[in-house]
């Protein structure tokens, strides 16, 4: 159990998250019941989502479905961040609508659109876009869907291009399979994104230097029986070992497989990110 004012200070810390030093280890206990979870959750998921336009890229003969939500207002020379939104598995599909979950929907917030005026955009992967196998040692690793991967960098490229992107701040955020597949693509393309948040995802299998090239924030609960924390325990002492000075650790106690309801409840995530450039 950690004392109440070790806790109340890591709470300031990551609450004002441009202060949280790269290469950090942080633990703190989950204060929230599954039922304050699932509640924090809906307050979130009411919000209406008809901001975001429906968006269609097409890559390779096949079409990759997205989202787009765009700053309150575009002002003539200046330039915005991109923000990517990398599905959970609940978001597969065509509908461009099963991707709407915490994540993107906590941009619509009136005071968050104000603060941190960006182009969001929330990708639907028409299959999984990363899938889980096991070592011989029974290590989970994530393997990437190759259209994905290809279709998610491209269209990166293209809205960078077409929108007034400042191109030193393009961001990822992904939880459960879309933090996989944050990366994965990383590791494959690991000059495209400028920071990322990976919220109990899976990395592959070779835990790669390239992953945390550019800033990443981990973050993993460490009850999480779907997506376990050990993967991404591993890759953080990957990342030590190496002297990688560009991630920040973030492991919350008793929490199962969800999205902590700080990172939709708080400004911590733009905080963070909007901090960073290339």
């Amino acid at each position: 159990m950690i004392k109440k004012g070790l806790f109340f200070l890591i709470g300031i810390l990551l609450l004002d998250g441009c202060k949280i030093p790269h290469s950090a280890y942080t633990l703190t206990e989950n204060k929230y019941s599954v039922n304050e979870i699932k509640e924090k959750r809906g307050e979130v998921m009411k919000l209406n989502d008809s901001l975001y336009k429906y968006g269609k890229f097409n890559y390779k003969d096949s079409t990759l479905n997205y989202r787009i939500l765009m700053p309150i207002s575009v002002k003539e020379g200046e330039k915005y961040p991109l923000v990517i939104i990398f599905p959970h598995s609940g978001g597969i599909g065509k509908d461009n609508m099963n991707q709407m979950t915490t994540l993107p929907k906590y941009w619509l917030q009136e005071n968050v659109r104000k603060k941190y005026p960006a182009y969001i955009v929330a990708i639907q992967y028409p299959v999984r876009s990363s899938n889980y196998l096991f070592d011989q040692f029974k290590r989970m690793y994530s393997v990437p869907d190759d259209y994905c991967m290809e279709a998610t960098s491209e269209l990166i490229k293209s809205l960078s291009q077409e929108l007034k992107v400042d191109d030193q701040r393009v961001f990822g955020i992904g939880f459960s399979m879309g933090a996989s597949t944050l990366y994965n693509l990383l590791t494959r393309y690991p000059d495209l994104l400028t920071a990322s948040v990976s919220i109990s995802g899976i990395p592959d299998k070779d835990f790669s230097e390239k992953v945390a090239k550019s800033p990443i924030w981990i973050i993993h609960g460490n009850e999480d029986s779907e997506n376990p924390v050990t993967p991404d325990r591993m890759l953080v002492e990957y990342l030590r070992k190496m002297n990688n000075k560009n991630f920040t650790y973030w492991e919350i106690s008793s929490l199962e497989h969800t999205v902590y309801p700080d990172l939709y409840d708080t400004n911590m995530i733009p905080e963070w990110l909007f901090n960073l450039k290339k």
